[in-house]
């Protein structure tokens, strides 16, 4: 047989998925439910509940046929659907059960939905059967227990349940009478039941069924408790439960009692029997009698109650006298005894004729005197009633229920009582009410058993907690003392025999005190109500023992007779004779007795005790005791009062005179602390009254000092080894000075600090650890939890206090809290777990004080850093006690440390289910809160080390944390203790401390409340590890069953019925686990495992469809987006922490991207996210606190969960949006080669297509509630009330994700309201100003909520935009939504006027946010673009904002503010300027429009020009990254802003430079830049491009004429000669590739290719001038000259590289501007510039032969090539594959994009060469000249050679080569196909412009033009010379100067050419004009203007030459 959970439904069903036990746990306040389903729970189980003495019905044939059917509808009409599989155990389960078919479903259902069961057990039918079974008993026990609770809770007005209650019971118990009847009924026929037919015959199965009886059978009776609690019964109900506890002997009578033989069945029976007892006499209503008059009429005639029926009342009688004489009938008899006593005392004319009967029956007799107290005559049956009642032994009776668990929570969780309820206050009411019918019916002079009664009223009043005693010790004082005085004459006899016995005394009045015990004393809440019940107890107590009326004594009898004597016997008429004192005698307690006064005897027999008339004080009576043995500790022998002065004659007692009765003085002094202890603690008021009272000015030691003493004694004692060491003494003593701590902090202190016994001081030990083992050897630690207690205290002294006192008492304090620290960490914490106790549950209390200590330091003293100094420390008092912890747990932790925090959190699985075992549920309760305890520590310790981690200092170079290392602590909890075996779940392996603790989530037998903390540290543990060096901490490999710890918390997250607290806490772990633990994630997310982390997939369980969805933490987080609409303002809370699960999910969507694909493709969900993403959030509401309510024990502000809610929300929509940014960043084509557009981009298109609603979104967005001044006037109120106080000192320990929204999110406000009203005390004044600081705090906290979630909002929108960008930006119009909002968001942010640090968050933020708004416009393809106006106004708002006063631009550029935002408003600048430009040119703009665009730009501009002057102040004395790249950007900026057409004249912004001297900085900061580098230091740090980018400004500037003047004038070609890479350059040693940095291009080379870019500007600009080029070009050219034959070498020989061909180009570029500067109209230069030129020439036409080489042979070209980059080498690798052949297909931008990019830029550089030679050899001029003498002067510079050589310089023939080439590219280019031919810039190295037909067909059609006119007139020159000249001349020559000398300096000596023949000349020439003819004849017209026109003039030329040369050769042949 097989079953499964798999057949639950997905939604949640009431009845298949809440139990009994929950809503048992609800009703009784252990759980929570909201009222809404806790009601429909309630309603559909009304048919179980109204009938709950017999519940479920049996099998029916219906109810089979149903199941069968696989469709079963419920009770609440849900129709379940059962799998076949299914049909076979609920068919079992009804058949072992006797339960119907369907019941037994439901139960099925239940079962697997609440109970953890393992898959072995789901496999073994018999086991599973057991499992049911159980459960189903259970079921049934709580379902009894329900009814109880209803009942309970209809009965208590204040319950929060009362109404609901009460409505369920009128409607479905309308008669209670006929109810609890038919209760009392099933009660007595299950006493006489047999063991059913279904039950199985084994003895095992019988017993278990007959235990299950008798537990039904208490419950039950639990029940009629109740109903008697809630509702009056008659009398005959009463009769017949009377009859039945004689029947039923109480409920000890039972068919099967030979089935009830075990120690747990014993148990029941016992509790039975009292219950039965106590119910009875609840239901004679004492309560009502004791308080009430007795008044019969009224009874009958409203007929409620017993007493309405006198027959009733007569069968009552007769039933009690029949019940059999045994002890446990007598309460029940003494009851009656008392009614029939209030019956029998009414006047005879007050008994109603009814009663005439029984008031007969009562028989009275003559009066007498008795024991019983008779007011007004004789008693008759009562007396008889109630003298049954003693001898049956009442006391015994009393004495057994008060040591039964029906009075202990401790006693019943010891014994594994089955009380529902133990020790409730009813039950203690009822014991209570016998009591006081004892004191009302019987002098208490009488009772021989007066001890027991004593001992039994101090159970009862005096024992169990707090919240219960309390109420009965107040009702006492204020009741019933009031209603009798009789009733407390328990007390006064006490009193009377006080001090001679003085014990009964000090135990009566501790358990009158309201506080329970000593074991109560932490128990002690801060409830007001409670509070104030307690204190007004003690208050009665010490009033009580404050005026004793009465001094007995032991008259000792040397003072009776003899000399000495002073008493004296006096003969009295009514006492006989009487004791009087002949002299006035000071008694023990300070009193005075007069002469002369009356003793009366109380006692003769031996001894004479008398009890004088003295009013007195107890209180100095107890003082007294402590003096006298404080004295006698150090040995004296008597004590007399130092400065006591004594009235004549009076004669001074001792206290041996006094005869106290006390075995052991000891004792009596423990005692006596003990009251004091009990009464003072935590009661302030009290303490303060009784430290005044007992503070007399005599010079005796008050309370204070003498317990001081006492202490001291006691510890000096124990370390001179004097007798036995006095460990009660000192525990108690530490109590009382735990109590008295908070009123006399100031004489406290200072002796603990002068006390080096306690704790020890220095190298001395002190007493305590002696004492301690003492203690280990008895193993009793009454005094070690003492001294935790009074550590306790302290801590809580000092903390509350720190605002108090002064700086040299709060050393002090530090001092001895150190001490305190130091020794319970060494003697205690390190140690406790190894020692010997008699009772387990010390050692966990142990533990749990220690770790409680260490948690509330950790919780409430200020953040340390491991890095925190030493005058940081010291600076703040609690701040070393805060390095105490951290240091010994993370940062200095020992294993002796760590192992008692770690083992007590390993092993408490197994220790927890031993003890439940053995049925010590006490120790087991201890156990847990151990657990909580060191959970909260360990917790706190890792939230504390991950703030550390965060705010970890700075490595030396300011940018990167240092990493903390992983902690001892984390390792353990990882690995766990070495040497030590942590079991796993019954699967005999290994489970660690982390396993352990994700375990408590899942076992529900720990609680809520363990399960939300243990969560909390395992966010803390991920977290911590995280940001811990080694990371990869797995937590996923250290837990035994990953798989069912995730079902667990998933099963917990979909449960609604579950603690919201423990639902986020769930939350929030998971979302660390997605960010933290991949693996762990992986399984939350998907359900499964990776195989490389378990080897196997996650398990499906026995019976699941495979095929059905697995619920995950993904899917539960899909449910609630589904739900938003239900719980977005039901649950926010929740709603907010799985939106940030998705929201981390999403962000690491790439480690989850095969579970995430189904929600990906599910249009719904993105529908569901939509609905939060577009969702209103409407107006945030108000921060300001004006009123505090109490909400569940807490104070919160009035409108704290108003600001939650709005904040949730708004972070809600935060993740929502983020959720889809992620998701387009994840679909983007980037990552994935798909073009698909994502479903998320829908829901992402439909909130920028209104522009009404995105401009709503937008104004959200930038929405920021942050008010600066609630904040300043928070720190005001502080600086000048509190000084003291310091907001970081009481920030929220806990992580960021935990915090809670609402005023509590960021400081402890209730701790801050704690401190300043301590630190206020009685002053009226500073107690307004705490009160109010409170109030601010709050509206902090609330300001913080709703700021950080805006900013979370902000942010996420920030987001989107930058990942919408690429998606939208084909959208239609969109751009014009676009900049609407962006104006209207800048103008936002040029309003702001608030400052400060967060507020400059906010505005970072909202620059970013309207980036990427401008950042969409920017990529947008809308045709519509923004008009005029809105880029006026945006720029206008733009120019405000890099003005901004509350925010200055440049001072974030100086970091003198975080975070940093001027790069952003660079890049917003950036864009502006692009756009202003555009409107600028554009002819709609108005003239105003332009003008004010123009005025805002140059204020911009303005800003840009002081940012780079401050870049450049910050770079001058030390170059940083970061202002490199601000430079870089402020560049780009500058450039777009100095456009000319945004500016009239640039005159405005150039004046500005000149202001602040901007030009001369950057040549100043240039020539101390580090432009080498790492290029030639390759050990050297990596440069920064500083230098780089201010030689991209001067590019700038140099393409302007009026600052590139401004920059020549400044010196900038002098500055390039003085950089730290001029060397390199006079070398000629620059290459474009990096030594040091193989890869990567030389910053080197960069540089130089720049300056080459800015002199050749200057050049161009200046050049007319021939100062500027015959100094600064000259020397530029002659200093770095090597660089320049370098390039202009290069030849066929050497490797090609694209920086090379660049740089060869701009070297071309700069000799081209200056000969076109310097040359023209045939007018020579200035010599200097002549030579220059003259030497350019000359390696031109060498570097002209080989570019003709390489573009006449490309697959030579491909293999000179060679790649600098990895991006170059990848690009030329795949184009290199095939061959190349012939011009088009060296240009093929399809095929080979980055070779036609290459060979366009190498045409444009051969059309440079051949224009830059036209104008150096005056070519074009020469062309025009038709002097042939003057064309005589211009020998040839170029060799009419009709061969080509590679390695010479260019011939004719090369240069029509070089023009074929170029005409083949200019034909191709000009083809219709190939016009538009571009390549992708892409597939093109950066450095090259990527191939442009357009571009190409230029540069060819130019360089056909310039080559054939210089061929041409080369040619014509050579054929005007002489043949027998040389044939190819030099530029000397034309130049008029020898420049061999200059070439020999620069460039180095050439080689002259051979001569040759003349005749063959000749030939060659005419050969060659035809040929540049037949070239010239090709150009094709159309490629470009004026070409026509000079091909014609090449032509003619051309044609003449032939002509000319046919005809020399004519005549030279003849």
């Amino acid at each position: 047989m097989t079953t499964t959970n798999g057949s639950k439904a997905s939604t949640f069903q009431d009845l298949t998925d809440l139990t009994f036990q929950r809503l048992h746990g609800v009703l009784a306040h252990y759980e929570s439910l909201d009222f809404e389903p806790l009601e429909a729970a309630l309603q559909h189980r009304s048919s179980l509940l109204k009938q709950c003495y017999e519940p479920f019905p049996r099998p029916s044939g219906e109810s089979r046929r149903s199941v069968q059917s696989g469709k079963v509808t419920l009770r609440d009409g849900i129709v379940l659907e059962v799998a076949d599989e299914d049909k076979e155990i609920v068919f079992e389960i009804s058949k072992v059960l006797d339960l119907d078919e369907v019941e037994a479903l439901t139960l099925l259902r239940l079962f697997f939905y609440n109970e953890d069961i393992p898959l072995a057990q789901i496999s073994d039918s018999s086991r599973l059967l057991d499992a049911i079974s159980d459960f189903y008993y259970d079921e049934r026990l709580f379902l009894i227990r329900t009814v109880g609770d209803l009942l309970r809770v209809n009965a208590s007005t204040g319950d929060m349940y009362n109404t609901l209650a009460t409505e369920f019971i009128q409607s479905h118990i309308p008669d209670q009478h006929v109810f609890i009847e038919k209760l009392l009924q099933s009660l007595a026929a299950r006493t006489t039941d047999t063991v059913p037919q279904y039950v199985p015959k084994d003895v095992k199965s019988a017993a278990r069924w007959a235990k299950q009886n008798l537990k039904e059978q208490l419950c039950l009776l639990e029940v009629i408790f109740w109903s008697a609690i809630s509702k009056t019964t008659n009398g005959s109900f009463v009769l017949q439960f009377l009859q039945a506890a004689r029947q039923l002997g109480l409920g000890r009578n039972q068919h099967l009692e030979e089935l009830l033989m075990d120690e747990e069945c014993g148990q029941l029976l016992d509790d039975l029997e009292v219950l039965f007892s106590v119910t009875a006499i609840q239901l004679l209503e004492l309560d009502k009698l004791l308080d009430e008059d007795l008044d019969l009429e009224l009874a009958i005639k409203r007929q409620r109650g017993f007493l309405a029926s006198p027959k009733d009342v007569a069968d009552i009688h007769t039933a009690v006298s029949q019940l059999p004489d045994e002890q446990r009938y007598a309460p029940l008899v003494l009851s009656w005894g008392y009614v029939v006593s209030k019956i029998a005392r009414l006047p005879r004319d007050e008994v109603p004729q009814e009663y005439e009967d029984f008031y007969g029956v009562l028989n009275p007799i003559p009066a007498r005197k008795t024991r019983f107290a008779v007011a007004d005559g004789s008693l008759g049956v009562a007396e008889s009633v109630l003298n049954r009642a003693f001898e049956l032994g009442i006391f015994g009776a009393l004495r057994r229920y008060t040591t039964s668990p029906l009075l202990s929570t401790a006693l019943a969780a010891a014994v594994a009582s089955k009380l529902t309820e133990p020790n409730n206050a009813q039950f203690r009411y009822v014991i209570k009410g016998v009591l006081m019918a004892i004191l009302d019916s019987v002098q208490v002079e009488y009772i021989t058993d007066y001890d027991i009664l004593a001992e039994v009223w101090a159970s009862v009043f005096g024992s169990g907690e707090m919240p219960i005693v309390v109420h009965l010790c107040a009702s006492f004082w204020t009741r019933d003392i009031g209603n009798s005085i009789q009733r407390r004459s328990l007390l006064d006899l006490s009193l009377s025999r006080f001090p001679v016995e003085i014990l009964p005394l000090l135990w009566l009045l501790r358990a009158m005190s309201g506080t329970g015990g000593l074991a109560e004393l932490d128990s002690i809440a801060d409830d007001d109500m409670q509070a104030a019940l307690r204190a007004s107890s003690a208050q009665h107590v010490y009033e009580y023992f404050s005026a004793l009326p009465t001094y007995a004594q032991v008259l000792p009898p040397h003072l009776i007779s003899g000399p000495d004597a002073i008493f004296d016997t006096r003969p009295h008429a009514s006492l006989g004779y009487y004791y009087t004192n002949v002299r006035p005698v000071r008694l023990p307690g300070g009193c005075i007795l007069p002469p002369s006064s009356i003793g009366r005897v109380i006692s003769n027999q031996g001894t004479v005790v008398v009890s004088w008339s003295q009013q007195h004080s107890g209180w100095d009576m107890l003082l007294d005791i402590l003096r006298t043995y404080q004295v006698r500790a150090l040995g004296g022998r008597s004590r007399r009062p130092v400065a006591l002065t004594l009235p004549a004659e009076t004669v001074l007692l001792e206290l041996e005179d006094v005869g106290l009765q006390v075995d052991n003085e000891e004792d009596l002094v423990a005692e006596i602390l003990d009251l004091f202890r009990c009464l003072l603690y935590k009661n302030l008021d009290l303490t303060s009254q009784v430290v005044a009272d007992l503070q007399k000015d005599d010079g005796e030691p008050d309370l204070i000092q003498v317990t001081l003493l006492i202490l001291k004694d006691a510890l000096v004692a124990s370390t001179a080894e004097r007798g036995t060491a006095p460990t009660r003494i000192v525990a108690s003593a530490l109590g009382v000075l735990t109590a008295l701590l908070p009123v006399v902090p100031g004489q406290i202190w200072p002796f603990l600090r002068s006390l080096p016994q306690l704790f020890g001081d220095g190298g001395q030990m002190g007493s305590t650890p002696l004492l301690l083992n003492v203690e280990r050897s008895s193993g009793s630690y009454g005094m070690t939890l003492a001294l935790l207690d009074l550590v306790g205290a302290l801590f809580d002294e000092a903390f509350r206090m720190v605002l108090t006192h002064n700086r040299t008492l709060q050393q002090m304090k530090t001092d001895v809290l150190l001490r305190a620290l130091n020794f319970i960490h060494s003697e205690i914490w390190e140690e406790h777990i190894t020692w010997r106790y008699v009772r387990v549950a010390d050692r966990f209390e142990i533990g749990r004080k220690v770790g409680n200590i260490y948690a509330e330091i950790l919780k409430l003293s200020p953040p340390v850093t491991a890095a925190a100094t030493t005058d940081e420390i010291t600076g703040n008092p609690l701040a070393p006690l805060t390095r105490f912890v951290l240091d010994t747990f993370i940062y200095k932790a020992t294993s002796s440390t760590i192992n008692p925090l770690v083992s007590s959190i390993s092993t408490v699985r197994q220790l927890h289910d031993a003890l439940q075992k053995a049925l010590r549920f006490v120790d087991a309760s201890n156990l847990d809160q151990l657990l909580e305890a060191n959970l909260l520590l360990t917790q706190l310790l890792l939230v504390r080390k991950h703030q550390s981690s965060a705010s970890a200092p700075s490595t030396a170079n300011g940018f990167e944390s240092q990493t903390v290392r992983i902690s001892l602590l984390e390792q353990t909890l990882f690995n766990g203790i070495p040497g030590m075996t942590h079991v796993g779940k019954g699967r005999g392996q290994r489970s660690e401390p982390v396993d352990v603790i994700a375990g408590l989530v899942q076992n529900r037998s720990f609680g809520p409340s363990i399960a939300t903390i243990a969560t909390h540290c395992l966010s803390a543990l991920c977290a911590s590890a995280s940001v811990s060096s080694p990371t990869g901490l797995s937590l996923v490999a250290h837990l035994s069953d990953p798989e069912a710890v995730s079902a667990a918390y998933v099963r917990l997250l979909s449960d609604p019925y579950e603690e919201i607290e423990l639902r986020k806490a769930v939350w929030d772990f998971i979302s660390i686990v997605v960010d933290t633990q991949p693996a762990l994630a992986a399984l939350f997310i998907s359900g499964k495992l990776k195989a490389s982390e378990k080897g196997v997939d996650i398990k499906t369980e026995p019976g699941r469809n495979n095929e059905e969805a697995q619920q995950t933490a993904l899917s539960v987080a899909c449910d609630v987006v589904a739900s938003s609409a239900a719980l977005w303002d039901v649950t926010p809370s929740l709603h907010n922490a799985a939106l940030t699960m998705l929201d981390l999910v999403w962000q690491h969507a790439l480690e989850h991207l095969d579970a995430l694909t189904k929600t990906r493709e599910d249009p719904q969900f993105w529908q569901n996210l939509a609905w939060i993403a577009s969702k209103d959030l409407g107006e945030p509401p108000a921060n300001v606190v004006t009123a505090i309510e109490q909400a569940f024990g807490e104070e919160h502000a009035k409108q704290s969960d108003v600001v939650a809610a709005y904040s949730h929300h708004s972070a809600s929509k935060a993740h929502a949006l983020h959720v889809l940014a992620m998701d387009l960043k994840l679909a983007s084509p980037d990552r994935f080669k798909s073009t698909a557009t994502p479903k998320s981009f829908d829901v992402v298109l439909k909130l920028f297509k209104d522009s009404q609603t995105f401009a709503t979104h937008m104004s959200e967005a930038t929405r920021c509630s942050f008010a600066p001044s609630l904040h300043g006037d928070l720190q005001r109120l502080i600086s000048e009330n509190f000084p003291t106080l310091t907001l970081d000192s009481v920030r929220v320990t806990s992580l960021p994700s935990q915090r809670t929204y609402g005023d509590h999110y960021l400081y402890q406000s209730d701790v801050v309201h704690n401190r300043l009203m301590k630190c206020a005390g009685s002053d009226e004044s500073l107690g307004y100003y705490a009160t109010l600081i409170f109030l601010h705090t709050c509206a902090v906290n609330l300001d913080w909520s709703l700021t950080d979630s805006e900013i979370l909002l902000t942010r996420s929108w920030e987001t989107i935009l930058q990942e919408a960008a690429s998606w939208l930006r084909t959208q239609p119009n969109l751009e014009t939504t676009i900049m609407v909002s962006a104006a209207q968001m800048a103008k936002v942010i040029a309003e702001e006027k608030r400052g400060g640090e967060t507020m400059q968050n906010v505005h970072a933020d909202r620059l970013s946010m309207l980036e990427g708004l401008l950042n969409v416009a920017w990529v947008s393809t809308s045709t519509v673009g923004p008009s005029p106006a809105q880029i006026a106004e945006l720029v206008r708002s733009v120019r405000y904002i890099a003005t901004s006063e509350s925010f200055p631009p440049l001072d974030s550029l100086r970091r003198r503010t975080q975070p940093t935002f001027h790069r952003t408003l660079l890049r917003i600048v950036y864009f502006c300027a692009h756009k202003a430009a555009a409107v600028c040119q554009a002819v709609a703009t108005k003239l105003e429009q332009r003008l004010a665009i123009s005025t805002d730009v140059g204020e911009i501009l303005g800003f840009v020009v002081d940012a780079m002057r401050s870049v450049f102040d910050l770079a001058y004395h030390a170059s940083a990254p970061e202002l490199s790249d601000d430079l870089k950007l402020l560049v780009a900026v500058f450039e777009k802003c100095a456009k000319p057409e945004l500016h009239s004249t640039p005159s405005t912004w150039l004046a500005r430079c000149q202001e602040v001297d901007l030009l001369r900085a950057s040549l100043e900061v240039l020539v101390r830049s580090d432009l080498v580098g790492r290029t030639h230091a390759k050990d050297g740090p990596r440069p920064t491009p500083f230098g780089q980018h201010i030689l991209y400004f001067h590019v700038v500037l140099a393409r302007l004429p009026a600052s590139a003047e401004r920059l020549a004038q400044e010196g900038v070609i002098t500055a390039y000669q003085k950089a730290d890479l001029a060397p390199y350059l006079q070398a000629g040693s620059v290459t474009p590739s990096s030594n040091a940095a193989p890869g990567e291009y030389s910053s080197l080379h960069r540089a130089w290719c720049t300056m080459l870019g800015v002199s050749t500007s200057l050049t161009q600009v200046l050049g007319t001038e021939g100062h500027f080029l015959s100094s600064e070009i000259v020397s530029f050219v002659q200093l770095f000259g090597a660089q320049l034959t370098r390039s202009l070498g290069w030849t066929i020989d050497e490797p090609l590289t694209l920086p090379l061909v660049e740089e060869i180009h701009r070297v071309v570029r700069l000799f081209q501007a200056t000969a076109a500067c310097s040359i023209s109209d045939g007018r020579d230069p200035e010599p200097g510039v002549l030579a220059i030129l003259g030497a350019f020439a000359e390696r031109s036409l060498l570097l002209l032969q080989q570019l003709n080489y390489v573009l006449s042979h490309p697959n030579h070209l491909v293999t000179l090539l060679e790649p600098v980059t990895l991006e170059e080498r990848t690009i030329l690798e795949k184009e290199g594959a095939t061959s190349i052949d012939g011009p088009v297909q060296m240009i093929d931008s399809a095929g080979r994009p980055s070779f036609a990019s290459l060979v366009q830029r190498l045409l444009i550089i051969v059309r440079d060469l051949a224009s830059t030679l036209l104008i150096i050899s005056k070519s074009d001029w020469l062309f025009c000249v038709r002097d042939d003498d003057l064309w005589r002067t211009y020998p040839p510079q170029v060799a009419a050679e009709t061969t080509v050589s590679a390695s010479g310089p260019v011939s004719i023939a090369s240069l029509r080569e070089l023009a074929t080439f170029a005409l083949d590219v200019l034909r191709h280019c000009l083809k219709p196909e190939n016009k538009a031919a571009k390549a992708k810039p892409e597939l093109v190295p950066a450095i090259l412009q990527p191939f442009d037909a357009g571009v190409a067909k230029a540069a060819a059609a130019q360089a056909v033009e310039q080559i054939l006119l210089f061929a041409c007139v080369q040619l014509r020159s050579a054929t005007y010379q002489p043949v027998t000249a040389l044939p190819a001349g030099s530029f000397k020559d034309s130049m008029g100067m020898d420049l061999d000398l200059e070439r020999s300096n620069i460039f180095g000596r050439s080689a002259a050419p051979a001569p040759i023949d003349s005749t063959r000349m000749m030939r060659n020439w005419r050969e060659l004009a035809f040929d540049l003819n037949l070239v010239a004849k090709e150009i094709p017209s159309e490629s470009g203007a004026g070409t026509k026109e000079f091909k014609d003039q090449l032509l003619r030329s051309t044609s003449k030459m032939v002509q000319e040369l046919e005809k020399k050769l004519k005549e030279g042949l003849r």
